[in-house]
């Protein structure tokens, strides 16, 4: 059930794109974290260094896929810089190198917290955004991505696109009645 909610994530996230972050898909990332999971416990082979890349990888989906919502609803270009630093972050091939390209870009991370309190949907994606750079267990993320998977169904796409063309309009009037 988790792996399908990871993909829903994904795939209402970035709308009519189709991301391509992992080899095989969202289910196949996640299929990876749950036999690297399976490996540790039964310790067959997985080594700890497996396990918290496969972690990583999942959670970086995650967080991608709450970004690119956050961007949609948002429409700021800063935002992007985010999401354009997560998905380099998603092709690393050890966390000691997913750190490292977070670490070299975190500044681009300060964007997302500007005008989000302008939209309440905006605020909770970017809540289920930080919970899951915070999740610490399968577990914890398992219930963040089908949180976000639920939210995401709920958000009118097409309606907040359009409030902020009107807001704009209205705003560009109200200038021009006062000159």
């Amino acid at each position: 059930m988790s792996a399908r909610s990871f993909e829903l994530l994904l795939e209402t996230a970035f709308d009519e794109e189709t991301p391509q972050l992992f080899e095989g898909g969202p289910s196949a990332a996640y299929a990876n974290l749950e036999q690297a999971f399976k490996a540790a416990r039964l310790k067959t082979g997985a080594s700890a260094n497996e396990l918290n890349f496969r972690f990583e990888m999942v959670r970086l989906g995650a967080a991608i896929a709450f970004v690119k919502a956050f961007t949609r609803l948002a429409d700021n270009e800063k935002t992007k810089e985010v999401l354009d630093v997560l998905s380099e972050a998603v092709k690393a091939k050890s966390t000691q190198e997913i750190d490292k390209i977070i670490q070299k870009k975190i500044g681009s991370f300060d964007h997302l917290y500007h005008e989000i309190f302008v939209n309440e949907q905006r605020e909770h994606i970017l809540a289920l955004f930080e919970n899951t750079l915070d999740a610490s267990s399968k577990e914890e993320l398992d219930a963040l991505i089908q949180e976000g998977a639920e939210l995401l169904q709920e958000v009118d796409w097409d309606a907040t696109g359009s409030n902020d063309d009107d807001d704009e309009q209205i705003d560009e009037d109200l200038l021009k009645s006062l000159l």
